[in-house]
């Protein structure tokens, strides 16, 4: 018998690649899908590309049941995974609502808007039993567990600094293209249909802070293996003055023993951006690069010398949210650390200290989540 989704949330265009992968997935069977109510009902206006009406209504096409209601589908379906895909605003509500009705959530990157949010969402799950991940879509690039292998080794001696920039031209930018739909680029849109969409809201959750310097964040904690102590940030709107929110954000974070560089933008191609994290070390710089269609680990040693690494064997296992959890329910194996509530409280409590920074204009203290709710884990 397979296990059952649910996709919860039409507002991310990440829904029709989770759609996609559990189909791929033998042990998994989508059981509905349905959307939420917006925010902002202006997110309800455009029908192009990557829209969320678009989003929803390429879903019914490609074969799944949609349900009017989500909270009756969840009812109804009771499944043994709810993926969330709704405005970053909605995520401390609907997972809510799913600990219910469903064995274990998955939430779209980044955890909530707010370390606030994000320790509900790691009460409700203590106190319900059901379980909360974060999908995040580098979590499924094997590359970068090959880098933290050879950094966890001390090959290259301990971590001096993390450097991650992440980004394109907006998730509704020039020729965005989105996967789990065959490469379709984004429609040229006009400067009021995107303003009136969740992404370029702060209502919603949206801009490119939330976006983007989440991967980053999500780097240096999950790189440094230890607590963060101090954040500063900046933010600004450069090329989206019809938006309310910043198109380019950037944080200096120190933790104990190494220091990030972080960097998000919706200003810049990705075919212009490396394809990972960079990894500063005493004895060298552990990287990656495009090779042959693929990235490729790179080791540059003091001395100039450069080793490339072959790529890791595919692990069918790990190549998605959906496989990874049906390895978790069915057989045991421990879901990657970078999906765990855990690693993401720890992500949201940079991201938050990243915030106030951004307001205060002077560096900020990063809380300890096991003092903000007594949590361990």
């Amino acid at each position: 018998m397979k296990l059952k989704a649910v996709i919860i949330g039409a507002a991310h265009m990440h829904a029709l690649e989770l759609f996609r992968h559990v189909q791929a997935c033998p042990d998994m069977e989508l059981a509905g899908a349905a959307d939420t109510e917006p925010v902002e009902p202006s997110d309800l206006r455009s029908q192009k590309p990557y829209s969320r009406r678009w989003n929803l209504e390429t879903l019914r096409e490609a074969g799944a049941l949609i349900f009017e209601d989500w909270r009756g589908m969840l009812e109804q379906a009771k499944p043994d995974l709810a993926l969330v895909t709704t405005e970053n605003a909605l995520h401390p509500e609907v997972f809510r609502a799913c600990a219910g009705h469903a064995g274990a959530v998955s939430i779209e990157k980044p955890l909530a808007c707010s370390l606030a949010d994000a320790l509900d969402i790691a009460r409700v799950s203590r106190e319900s039993g059901a379980e909360v991940f974060v999908n995040w879509p580098i979590a499924w690039r094997h590359f970068l567990y090959q880098m933290k292998e050879v950094l966890d080794s001390g090959r290259m001696g301990p971590l001096i600094k993390v450097r991650h920039i992440a980004g394109h031209t907006g998730p509704l930018g020039v020729r965005a293209v989105h996967r789990g739909t065959g490469g379709l680029q984004a429609e040229e849109m006009t400067p009021q249909e995107k303003a009136d969409m969740w992404w370029y809201r702060p209502q919603g959750g949206g801009g490119a802070y939330l976006d983007m310097c989440c991967y980053g964040a999500m780097a240096g904690v999950w790189f440094s293996g230890g607590p963060c102590l101090q954040a500063a940030a900046m933010t600004g709107n450069f090329a989206h003055p019809f938006g309310g929110v910043e198109d380019n954000g950037m944080m200096l974070l120190r933790f104990r023993d190494s220091v990030a560089v972080v960097e998000g933008t919706w200003t810049t191609p990705t075919a212009a951006l490396p394809p990972g994290p960079e990894l500063y070390c005493r004895d060298g710089v552990i990287a990656c690069e495009m090779r042959d269609g693929a990235a490729a680990v790179r080791l540059t040693y003091l001395d100039g010398r450069v080793q490339y690494l072959a790529p890791p064997e595919p692990d069918p296992g790990q190549a998605s949210l959906p496989a990874a959890f049906a390895e978790h329910r069915l057989r045991g194996r421990p879901m990657p650390s970078i999906t765990t509530l855990g690693n993401n409280l720890r992500v949201m409590a940079v991201l938050d200290a990243g915030l106030a920074s951004v307001r205060s204009g002077k560096s900020e203290r990063v809380e300890s989540v096991e003092e903000a709710a007594g949590w361990k884990g």
